[in-house]
């Protein structure tokens, strides 16, 4: 049986009873800081009424639904974490591809170095390649979040999720950025400017295709970013501007009868 001080104890949370792994009680009251064991509850056999059977099988259920949703939480950390573990995999491949570009460029031996540019290129083009899925994955994170005035109030990820994943998207489309060049560079070196211009080309459309053509989710971006300055609204109409501008694309302009600096 409770003492009336056990009793009040439990009422305001400074006790509660000990529970098995199946989430059964046992007859053990414990500090909830400490989890240690306070004292032992001596048992008295009685009848217990159908409303106290109720309310100890609704506790035992609490207390399993918690544990539950303890483990699922343990499991999104752990997906969380092998995630950014990835991550920074696809992030290290392409400055590895720079890296590799400015060794390359010092090689003496012609052949060596044609070689060495050949599997830059290469090299350049798959990482880049899975550092776009990771951003469509991302993006797809952000299209999710809701937009009402209620989802706002009760988001499903908390602030500090919202802008690691911002910064994140903005860190990896620097380096897709920077390993397109590091591609184009390469051919460039190796006297291949129609490969060169073929590989940027690419990069121009998967930055018109997967930001500027989607209704309003740059706007989107600059609101969730954590950075005063409208970064996405600026930088990737610049992207695609800066690529346009490149030499060999004036020069298709006016094979193709076109004013340079129109769209």
């Amino acid at each position: 049986m409770l003492t009336d001080e056990q009793n009040r104890k439990l009422a305001e949370g400074s006790l509660k009873l000990m529970t098995r792994k199946d989430g059964s009680l046992m007859a053990n009251l414990v500090n909830p800081k400490t989890k240690k064991i306070v004292s032992t509850i001596s048992l008295e056999k009685t009848n217990i009424t159908p409303d106290i059977s109720q309310a100890m099988t609704n506790y035992a259920t609490q207390m399993q639904i918690a544990q539950i949703a303890e483990q699922i939480q343990l499991i999104q950390i752990s997906v969380e974490k092998v995630r950014k573990g990835q991550e920074y995999d696809r992030l290290a491949s392409a400055y590895s591809c720079k890296q590799k570009l400015l060794q390359a460029m010092v090689i003496k031996n012609q052949k060596l170095k044609e070689l060495a540019l050949m599997r830059i290129a290469s090299d350049s083009e798959d990482s880049r390649n899975l550092l776009m899925l990771s951003q469509n994955a991302s993006l797809d994170f952000i299209k999710n979040q809701p937009e009402s005035f209620w989802g706002k109030i009760l988001p499903t990820s908390s602030p500090d999720k919202m802008d690691d994943r911002i910064n994140e998207i903005r860190e990896n489309l620097y380096a897709v950025n920077m390993v397109s060049f590091v591609e184009a560079m390469a051919y460039f070196e190796m006297g291949e400017a129609e490969a060169a211009q073929q590989s940027l080309q690419y990069y121009a459309e998967y930055i018109q295709k997967t930001y500027l053509d989607i209704e309003g989710l740059v706007q989107r971006l600059d609101m969730l970013d954590p950075s005063p300055e409208n970064y996405w609204s600026k930088a990737l109409p610049d992207i695609k501007k800066r690529i346009m501008e490149l030499p060999f694309n004036v020069e298709q302009k006016i094979l193709e009868g076109e004013k340079y600096g129109d769209e």
